[in-house]
Formats: C-alpha cells, sequence, structure tokens
C-alpha cells in the first residue's frame, strides 16, 4: 500500500498539471487545431462583463437627454468598437411609427389602512407599465383574481377603482380599464411565483385606447406583494392606493450601430452577426439582450486581435455586426440597405449569452433553422458547439492525462460551471427569424430556462465571464468558418453537413420506428407504418437541401452545385435503405400481432388532401419565417402551438394539404390530417388562402 505521503503528492501533481495533451484525438472541429486554440486563449469573459457594465449597470431611469441625443447603449457601443478596430463604425437612426414614453416621476403609494410607499421608478424602472397615461389618482383596490377572463369581473363593480389582477397589463387594461370603467391596474404576473415571488415582470400598456376611451395607468409588482395585497382584500380590509405619474413621449425612434471586420476583397459575399440592443428603452436586460451585444463585441475584439497578429488571415467574406432594437431595428436596416440582402450568407444571432448556467438551471442552446429552411450553417455552428463543449468536461475515460478537462475554458472571475449545451429545434422570437424571412440563413444562440427573464432582477450580478468566455470561443470560430472562403474548408463543411444528416435520417427512422412499435389497434399499426415512412422521406428531402446548401461556401458556388450534386443523389440511396429497413421492422411487427403486412392503401380523406392545393391570399398576422397568422379560432387552436410557424410558411408555398400534413409530421410528430383539414377550410371562410382542386 502506497504512503499518505506519496497519494498526497500525486494527487497534487495530477491537480495543478496541465493535461498532456491539447486535444484527445476523437475531439475535432473544422478550423485547424492552431487557429481553435487561438481563439480559445484570446477571448475574454471579463472583457464581455466590462462591456455589460459599461452598456447597464443598473436597470435605472433614462435622462431626458438620451432621447434627444443617442442612448447610452449606442454610445458604448461604437466607442468600444472603435477602440477594438472595427471598421466602418455607426449609429444609425429610424424613424418608428408610435412615439416613445418616458417618465421622470412615478411613484405608488398605499394610503389606506398604511401610509405607505410601494414603488418608486427609480427604484424598480420597470415597475410602472409603458405607455401609462400621466396623473396623479387615489382610488379603491378590488381584487378580480386573474383578471383573464369576463367571469373574473362577475358582481364586481370596478368602475372608478383600482384593479388588482395576476394577468397582464395588457390583459388587465382591456377588461378593466377599456370595458369596465376602471382607472388603473395592478399585476402580479410572475412566470415561476412559487420559485421566485419576488421578481417584478417588465408590462407595457396599449399607447391606442378605443375611441373616448382613457388608457389608465399599470403597476407591475412582484408576486409576493400583489398575494399580500389579494390577502388584505380577502379578509375584508379596504386598501387605497395612490398612483403619481409624470410622464412624457418623444418622436418614435430605432437606433442601431453597425460595425464591419472587412474581407480581403476577393467577394462581395458577406456575414452577419448580430443582436439586439433594446426591447423599448425603458427595459434594460443585462442578460436579455445586452449580454448578446456585450458577447459579439468580444467576439469582433479577439478576431481582429488574431488577425493582426498573424494568427488569423483575414476572412474573405466582411463580416457586418449589427446591433438593434429587437426585430424591428432589423427590418429596418436590412431595408435601408437592401444590397446586403443578397451579399449575405449567414447570420448568427446572439440572444441572452452571459447567464450563469448552474444559477438559473440553464443550458446554452443552439436553436437550429426549421425544416422549411435547410442550410449548411446548423451543421458548422453544433460543430464548433459540441468541441467547446467536450473540451469542457471532464471524461473519465481519458483520466490517464489529468484529473480535468481537456481544454478548460474558464474566466479569472468566472465559475467552473460545466458547460451544459443543447442543441434544438428552431424557435422565432428574435432577430433571426428577420433574416430568415430575407432568404439568409440564421441561427440562433440562448441561454435558457432564464429565471430572471423580462424582470426587474435581469441584472448583471446574474451573469458569468465563464460563460461569456465558451460562447465567445464557439462564436469566433464560427464566424471564422463561415467567412474564410476556401474551398478546402467549404469542402470540410460539406461533410460535415453530409455526415450529421446521416444522423439526423437515422433519428427520423427511430422516431418511425417507435411509432410502429407503439401502435396497439390494427388501424393504428397501418397508420404508424405510413408515418414512419413520412418521416424518413422528410428527413432524406431536407437533408438534400442541406448539401446543396454549402455550395455558396465555395469560390464557384455555381459550379459547386454541380459537383454536389452526385451526393445529393446519394442521400436518396441512403433513404431508400433506411425505408426496406422500416418496411422489414413492418413486416416484423405484423408477424408479431398476426396480421397482414401489406401497403395500407390511401384513405379517402388523403385522397383528397393529395389533389386539395393551397394557397395564401392574404398574409396574416406578422408573417414571416417563425411567425403565425390569427386566422382559424379553434381549427388554429388544435393544430400544436410548436408547430404553428412552419405552418405559416409552408401556407406561403403552394403544396397540397396532405404535402403540408407530411411536413409538418415528418419535422415533429404526427398531425392528424383531419385537424389540418379543418383549419385550411376555415382559413378560407376567413378569405385568407384559397383552396383549388388539382387535375
Amino acid at each position: 500500500m502506497k504512503s499518505f505521503r506519496t497519494l498526497t503528492v500525486l494527487a497534487l501533481l495530477a491537480a495543478f498539471s496541465t493535461p498532456a495533451v491539447a486535444q484527445e484525438a476523437e475531439d475535432r472541429t473544422l478550423l485547424p487545431w492552431e487557429q481553435m486554440r487561438a481563439i480559445m486563449n484570446e477571448s475574454s469573459g471579463e472583457r464581455a462583463m466590462h462591456h455589460v457594465l459599461e452598456l447597464v449597470p443598473y436597470p435605472r431611469v433614462r435622462s431626458r437627454a438620451e432621447y434627444e441625443g443617442h442612448f447610452r447603449e449606442s454610445e458604448v457601443m461604437a466607442r468600444f468598437a472603435k477602440e477594438y478596430g472595427f471598421s466602418d463604425v455607426e449609429i444609425e437612426s429610424f424613424q418608428a411609427p408610435g412615439r416613445i414614453w418616458h417618465a421622470s416621476r412615478v411613484e405608488l403609494w398605499m394610503q389606506e389602512p398604511d401610509l405607505r410607499k410601494l414603488y418608486d421608478v427609480h427604484d424598480v424602472a420597470v415597475s410602472i407599465a409603458a405607455n401609462s397615461e400621466p396623473g396623479d389618482v387615489t382610488a379603491e383596490l378590488i381584487d378580480v383574481g386573474a383578471g383573464s377572463r369576463p367571469e373574473n369581473y362577475a358582481g364586481k363593480d370596478v368602475t372608478g377603482k383600482i384593479v388588482l389582477g395576476s394577468a397582464g397589463t395588457n390583459v388587465l387594461q382591456r377588461l378593466a380599464v377599456f370595458e369596465r370603467g376602471a382607472v388603473g391596474v395592478v399585476t402580479y404576473t410572475a412566470l415561476r411565483p412559487e420559485l421566485y415571488p419576488d421578481p417584478i415582470m417588465s408590462q407595457s400598456l396599449s399607447a391606442r385606447p378605443p375611441e373616448g376611451k382613457a388608457g389608465g395607468f399599470g403597476w407591475s409588482v412582484a408576486a409576493s406583494v400583489g398575494r399580500d395585497l389579494a390577502a388584505r382584500l380577502a379578509a375584508g380590509r379596504r386598501i387605497v392606493l395612490r398612483s403619481i405619474v409624470e410622464s412624457e413621449t418623444f418622436p418614435g425612434e430605432m437606433e442601431t450601430v453597425h460595425a464591419t471586420i472587412p474581407g480581403d476583397g476577393s467577394t462581395t459575399q458577406a456575414v452577419a452577426i448580430s443582436a439586439h440592443l433594446y426591447e423599448g428603452y425603458q427595459k434594460q436586460g443585462a442578460n436579455d439582450d445586452n449580454s448578446g451585444c456585450a458577447l459579439t463585441l468580444e467576439i469582433g475584439r479577439t478576431l481582429i486581435t488574431l488577425i493582426h497578429e498573424g494568427k488569423l488571415p483575414r476572412p474573405k467574406r466582411t463580416i457586418h455586426f449589427i446591433w438593434v432594437p429587437e426585430i424591428s431595428g432589423t427590418t429596418a436596416w436590412l431595408a435601408k440597405h437592401a444590397d446586403m440582402k443578397a451579399r449575405l450568407v449567414a447570420d448568427l444571432n446572439f440572444d441572452m449569452e452571459g447567464l450563469g448556467l448552474s444559477l438559473s438551471h440553464s443550458y446554452w442552446v443552439l436553436h437550429r433553422t426549421p425544416d422549411t429552411f435547410p442550410t449548411f450553417l446548423n451543421d458548422v455552428a453544433q460543430n464548433v458547439m459540441e468541441f467547446v463543449a467536450e473540451l469542457n468536461r471532464e471524461r473519465v475515460r481519458y483520466r490517464a492525462n489529468g484529473y480535468a478537462p481537456t481544454w478548460p475554458l474558464y474566466s479569472p472571475n468566472g465559475s467552473h460551471d460545466p458547460f451544459y449545451i443543447k442543441i434544438d429545434k428552431h424557435y422565432g422570437a428574435s432577430d433571426h427569424v428577420v433574416y430568415m424571412r430575407e432568404g439568409i440563413p440564421s441561427v440562433m444562440f440562448i441561454t435558457w430556462p432564464d429565471m430572471f427573464y423580462h424582470s426587474s432582477e435581469d441584472t448583471p450580478d446574474k451573469l458569468d465571464p465563464t460563460m461569456f468566455r465558451r460562447a465567445a470561443a464557439v462564436g469566433g470560430a464560427g464566424a471564422v468558418i463561415v467567412t474564410a472562403g476556401s474551398d478546402a474548408l467549404a469542402a470540410r463543411v460539406t461533410a460535415e453537413a453530409l455526415a450529421r444528416g446521416a444522423e439526423r435520417m437515422g433519428d427520423a427512422q427511430r422516431k418511425g420506428l417507435g411509432y410502429l412499435a407503439d401502435a396497439a389497434a390494427p388501424a393504428d399499426f397501418a397508420a404508424a407504418y405510413r408515418e414512419a415512412q413520412t418521416a424518413v422521406r422528410h428527413q432524406a428531402s431536407v437533408e438534400k437541401e442541406v448539401v446543396r446548401s454549402s455550395a455558396v461556401l465555395y469560390h464557384d458556388p455555381a459550379a459547386a452545385a454541380g459537383r454536389l450534386a452526385p451526393i445529393e443523389a446519394l442521400v436518396d440511396r441512403r433513404a431508400g435503405a433506411l425505408l426496406d429497413e422500416v418496411q422489414a421492422y413492418y413486416r416484423l411487427q405484423a408477424a408479431l400481432r398476426g396480421v397482414p403486412a401489406t401497403e395500407p392503401p390511401p384513405t379517402p380523406l388523403e385522397q383528397e388532401a393529395a389533389r386539395l392545393v393551397v394557397e395564401r391570399a392574404t398574409t396574416p398576422g406578422q408573417g414571416g419565417r417563425g411567425g403565425f397568422g390569427g386566422f382559424g379560432g379553434q381549427a388554429a387552436a388544435a393544430v400544436p402551438q410548436h408547430m404553428r410557424a412552419e405552418l405559416n410558411i409552408l401556407l406561403g408555398q403552394p403544396r397540397t394539404v396532405l404535402e403540408i400534413r407530411d411536413f409538418l409530421s415528418g419535422e415533429f410528430e404526427p398531425l392528424p390530417l383531419d385537424t389540418l383539414m379543418s383549419y385550411v377550410r376555415a382559413m378560407e371562410k376567413a378569405g385568407a388562402v384559397t383552396l383549388t382542386q388539382r387535375q
């Protein structure tokens, strides 16, 4: 047995020694190791954190001067960008349709039963709902429960009173103020009221009340405070509140900041790196999304430094850094710079990036593009993200090289959290949907869940420099890959897309075989076989387009497309083999069940749906990739929410009802055909689509 002293020495050597190798043989990424190592070494989580502390050190009431000049965040981003050597740094302003609401003095007081100040906008900036009308109002408080349905108001006279409810301020305003004459509302809505009862949610009111109606005011209070008020009212106590609002409005403005890292001049192609500085000007979130802006600034600084040091080549494609008001700012910027739409081959969008993962029980998530937008970009992002995550995980099978992660990326003032990552399906609600709407591939990186999302507690103390450093390494490497421009690297991307596509096709087959294994009744068994075939065929059609999309990265995209065509054809061959396996399993299950393994004929409804072509007559709602219209009523509600964005896109492409159903079922899970038929019929009745019979 070894002595205690010997064991202690060995333990210390293991703890403090550098791993013997920089990476394990299986840890491969699309960039040469020397370039990847340079990016990881240069990336700084502290610098990104410093950016946040300059951008939004605390949620504050803006000075009047910000509305008359530039906003603080715009000036900070432009200053840092110039200091770091970005090119073409500029602050641009676009007119917005509405006016900007600004409050200077806002207080909420309890007058009865005690004289007590509850909230002040200078203490909690988001406690007052944006667009609250100015005034000094004292009124009795009345509890309406949730306040989200008419029955919540039954038997209660709220005229001239302040309404307390757990619904959002917009809902309470409509039902209590507009429809029933209340003078204002107090909400204690919360995302997680049991776990986190103290954060105050950012809220707003409609700035356009119905004709002849007052808009009233709205307060957002902590769930703990709202419950206390409700309990007092339930005990029969009278509560009187006084709301003081001094506010003004300014002309609507969308302020954006733009900077570049110039390409080498050999191509007009370009790449965007995006994040949003603003979600309105009252809300100032440290994680959402000043963290994304701080991170992308650090990504740019890292690349500029390494280019100047000769550790990275100058990019072939110009990199455009675009920091905007969310969605509306991106829309305005692309509209003004219309020439950019044809030049941008990719966008990397960063929305909420620096959150401490353990603190918020969170993952750093890559949201892929939807299947209606197949692209190589998903595989580039996933490749680098998984590479960095694996290097930051201690793997017991490699413990001979040391009891530590292979290449730990920690920040001096950051955590040693595991690097929890997740590759997930598409989700909208950020600027990437605007790029995709314009035909530009875009993926989103985000930390989720965020326990402090859109609340008074979205502050810098929740952020982790280590998370920033890792995200900067991933974002920087991804940017280098999509801007490099060499055919050798483009071919690596094609190979990555092809191989990962094989994995996804296998996943689709596994999903389909699961349908067969789960089917109970004979009718369900035949339907499950069709769904299994649908899943494989759908994924094959997507993967062919993914391979094709990588052609844009080659020096001659047109010639590359021709060279990639034979590879696309092989995807069909692979699909055929997978379908043969599905059929073999179908026969196995049929034998076990004692039923014939016949090919199920199309049902009458399927025959009808195969002939019925859907074409959009109008664009419902906001439209675009990731949006969904407000037509269809109950029929629309029957379509699962996670399918609706894709459905909205598919309705803009002339397809049969059966093709739409098969697409959604292949991408997600089986969608009953009768559900979709009811929906398109409701859309037709509303005048949103036309249905024609295919000859």
